[in-house]
């Protein structure tokens, strides 16, 4: 066990660091955030199957020592409900997080979604007058597809995270230790695996005080609520793929507050990866933490 969760953490972080340091130094993500540069977009998103890799690689390294299984072969027999779960519950705790931030900072809450649009205006090039729906159109269409297809689009890149954390990391932990301690272990890695992107801006931007440390502190911590969900929901399916199905849809729901923020997404919210608007992800990891053994 030692040997696999070495080699796996070896070839995750050296591969996903090892390309997102250099090339965020290369193309000044770290200076002017990851935004401003597609190519290190993209990396970001290929970086997502290097969890994958080092599944793949610890799993290859260690085949004759003893036995394990990856589990990666999709499942749905007697989980249905699971995966039901897995789909709706991350809009539920978006939709009640982005509540708990706007009512703790009302002057935050927008309808209009003017700062919204004019970032989207300003990112495509367009006049606001130019935008082809009215914002209440927009939203519906954008919360339609976040509830609807993108989970599903999105697990099939879930799926390269979910078959290292979920798959490898939480499971071989899990016999060393117990389940509660191994899904809080396993949760803290994945939150500090974050720390070059959200260095460069990612999820919360580059402007609030105490960046990036409070930034990388809040995402592992809102990583290891979310990881103790997941632990959670692999041990109920002892299947990778509905956690996959969650962290997709937990993507694509996650920034749906944010068209509604007057200083989009910041630390405090209202994504539920951020401090206030994570308050009821926090209490379902807590809730979810001591139904495991």
């Amino acid at each position: 066990m030692g040997k696999r969760l070495a080699i796996y953490l070896a070839v995750t972080f050296g591969l996903s660091w090892g390309l997102w340091i250099p090339a965020g130094i290369a193309l000044g993500t770290f200076e002017h955030g990851v935004g401003s540069s597609a190519i290190m977009f993209a990396l970001v998103a290929i970086g997502m199957f290097f969890p994958l890799a080092g599944a793949l690689a610890a799993q290859a390294a260690c085949k004759n020592d003893d036995p394990f299984e990856l589990r990666l072969r999709p499942c749905v027999g007697g989980i249905v409900p699971w995966y039901v779960a897995a789909w709706l519950a991350p809009a539920a705790l978006a939709l009640l997080g982005a509540a708990v931030y706007f009512v703790l900072m009302p002057q935050e809450f927008d309808p209009t979604m003017t700062s919204y649009l004019s970032l989207m205006a300003q990112q495509s090039g367009t006049d606001l007058s130019e935008m082809p729906l009215p914002p209440a159109a927009l939203m519906a269409l954008t919360a339609l597809s976040a509830l609807t297809y993108a989970p599903f689009l999105n697990m099939l890149f879930a799926f390269g995270e979910e078959a290292g954390w979920r798959g490898m990391l939480y499971p071989v932990l899990a016999q060393r230790m117990s389940q509660r301690a191994a899904a809080l272990a396993s949760g803290v890695i994945w939150g500090v695996w974050h720390a070059p992107i959200i260095a460069m801006g990612h999820n919360y931007g580059m402007g609030y005080a105490g960046f990036p440390l409070l930034g990388i502190l809040t995402m592992t911590l809102a990583c290891t609520a979310m990881g103790v969900c997941m632990a959670y929901l692999w041990q109920r399916t002892e299947n990778v793929w509905p956690c996959a199905l969650a962290h997709g849809s937990f993507n694509a729901v996650a920034n749906l507050g944010v068209a509604l923020a007057a200083s989009g997404q910041t630390v405090l919210g209202p994504s539920p990866l951020a401090l206030l608007a994570g308050i009821p992800l926090f209490a379902l990891g807590i809730a979810c933490l001591l139904r495991l053994k």
